[in-house]
């Protein structure tokens, strides 16, 4: 007969993680979170900036586009005009019953007379007949009667000038 008990081994595995280990995870990835926060208001101004510049481009493109569509007789009668938009750059018109609600852009339009000379080598060059400035005043803050003439302190005013050329036919070439 045999006097001995068979011993049980325990043998110990090591399948889970000691708290050093996990503590030292967690610190990792507070670290990222905390950097990934701290990004997080610098992307969104970025954000921000970008669809005001992309406002501010198709409330330009929308006007030039339509005093290039615009008979060209009576480009010179457009004289100086104000215009609304929304935050979209889309044009709003004064009696819409949100108008105060949805106006981000106020815009003036102004279109000099004829002043546009061509560089060249030649003194006395006469001014161009076929093209016209267009000159665009636009803010980003929802002022229904600011004056572009004396703008009030800290409001930014942007300028922009584009050319803008007579494309009908003209039949009575030389």
């Amino acid at each position: 007969m045999n006097t001995h008990l068979p011993t049980l081994t325990v043998q110990f595995s090591r399948r889970g993680f000691s708290l050093v280990e996990v503590v030292l995870a967690v610190g990792i990835m507070a670290l990222g979170v905390v950097t990934i926060l701290g990004l997080l208001p610098h992307g969104m101004e970025m954000s921000r900036k970008t669809a005001n510049e992309q406002a501010e481009t198709r409330i330009l493109d929308q006007i030039v586009g339509e005093l290039q569509t615009t008979n060209w007789d009576s480009v010179g009668e457009f004289g100086k005009q104000t215009r609304y938009f929304d935050d979209q750059g889309l044009e709003i018109t004064n009696g819409n019953q949100d108008f105060d609600v949805l106006l981000s852009y106020v815009a003036e339009v102004n279109v000099p007379d004829a002043d546009v000379k061509l560089p060249t080598n030649r003194d006395g060059v006469d001014v161009n007949h076929n093209l016209r400035r267009v000159m665009v005043k636009l803010i980003s803050k929802p002022l229904r009667n600011f004056d572009f003439n004396s703008p009030t302190a800290g409001v930014q005013v942007k300028v922009f000038t584009q050319l803008i050329a007579n494309t009908t036919l003209a039949l009575d070439l030389p």
